[in-house]
C-alpha cells in the first residue's frame, strides 16, 4: 500500500517541479510584459525596457536583432541573453542595456553576448525560449519597419508591442 501512495505522489511532485522551473525561466511571461522604451545605434549601442509585471528571480530573456521570417529568426545577426539575477524585479522597473557592441552591460542582472544595432533597417526582438527559436515573443522595437522582417506569427501588434523609434 505504501508503494502505491509513493507512486501516486511522484507524478504530482514532477509536475510541480516542471511548473516551478518554467516560471523561474520566465516561461510564464506574456506578450507586453516588457516594453522597449529606447533604442540607440551609436558608438555605444543601447536600448532600454520597462517591465509591466514583476519578473521572477532567474528569468531569462533573449534579445536578437535578426529579422523574423514568420517561423524563426535569421542567422545573420547577433543575440544577447539577459538573466535577471536572484531578486524579483518589480513592475515598472526600467532596465538599461548599454555598450552592446563592445563591452555589454545591463543595469540589473547579467548579460551574455553582444549586439550591433544598425542605424537603418534594424529591429530588436525580446523573447523567451531558445537562442533562435522562441517559445513566446514578448516585444519588439525597430528604427525602420523593414527591420522586423515580418510580424506574422509573433503575437505582436505594430505601434503597441512592436514599436518604432525614428
Amino acid at each position: 500500500m505504501k508503494e502505491l501512495k509513493v507512486l501516486s505522489v511522484l507524478p504530482l511532485l514532477l509536475i510541480s517541479l516542471i511548473v516551478m522551473e518554467k516560471k523561474s525561466n520566465g516561461n510564464s511571461l506574456q506578450v507586453g510584459d516588457i516594453s522597449f522604451i529606447s533604442m540607440k545605434s551609436s558608438n555605444n549601442d543601447s536600448f532600454s525596457i520597462i517591465t509591466s509585471v514583476n519578473l521572477q528571480p532567474g528569468t531569462k530573456i533573449h534579445f536578437t536583432d535578426s529579422e523574423w521570417n514568420g517561423n524563426h529568426f535569421g542567422f545573420d545577426e547577433s543575440n544577447i541573453l539577459w538573466k535577471t539575477g536572484n531578486h524579483i524585479i518589480k513592475a515598472n522597473s526600467i532596465i538599461k542595456f548599454t555598450n552592446l557592441n563592445s563591452t555589454p552591460f545591463v543595469s540589473i542582472g547579467s548579460l551574455y553576448g553582444y549586439m550591433r544595432i544598425s542605424k537603418k533597417k534594424d529591429a530588436i526582438f525580446a523573447y523567451i525560449g531558445n537562442e533562435r527559436m522562441p517559445i513566446k515573443i514578448l516585444a519588439a522595437c525597430a528604427n525602420d519597419e523593414l527591420g522586423f522582417g515580418t510580424l506574422v506569427n509573433t503575437g505582436l501588434i505594430k505601434d503597441i508591442t512592436a514599436i518604432m523609434f525614428h
